[in-house]
């Protein structure tokens, strides 16, 4: 079921269980934008075990238009315990190069603040590297801004099994 149309005839969707493959193309599509070469290692398999079907650790908006994925919003719910609301952390924001500049990047946005309105979501959250100017640049269009008090921080393999284990 649609959640929204965009012009040209694209729907935007909730994903579905036929659209797993297709985010994982999007993903690596999106990483080889950001990181020429850089494969990410997210499978189907993983989308369908910790997506909207499984464990529901992430959700997913769809844009497609002529049987094809052409747009992705993957996201996650995020609380604020300085505002006291939930937000919506947009993981990764995918639009096919021949639908850039066509709005969808903002109707995706737009139709996931949408979808999550019953949840009282306060803010938007996202992670941008900080080469991908464009995308910087349509966030910013957007209003969004730096946020100049926080750091993007991660702990990842050996020294998140340490810290797990109690090390």
């Amino acid at each position: 079921m649609a959640i929204a149309t965009h012009p040209a005839g694209t729907m935007i969707r909730a994903a579905e269980a036929a659209d797993h493959a297709a985010i994982v193309d999007m993903l690596a599509k999106l990483a080889d934008h950001v990181r020429p070469g850089f494969v990410p290692r997210v499978t189907a398999e993983d989308v369908a075990r910790y997506g909207p079907a499984g464990r529901g650790l992430f959700k997913a908006l769809v844009a497609g238009r002529e049987g094809r994925a052409v747009g992705l919003c993957l996201y996650t719910y995020a609380f604020s315990g300085w505002r006291g609301r939930p937000g919506l952390f947009i993981q990764d924001l995918y639009v096919a190069p021949s639908e850039r500049g066509s709005g969808l990047g903002r109707a995706l946005l737009t139709a996931a603040l949408r979808h999550e309105a019953p949840n009282d979501c306060a803010f938007l959250r996202l992670d941008v590297d900080m080469t991908n100017t464009s995308a910087i640049g349509f966030y910013a269009r957007l209003g969004f801004t730096v946020d100049a008090h926080d750091h993007a921080m991660r702990i990842d393999g050996p020294p998140l099994e340490a810290l797990r284990a109690g090390d």
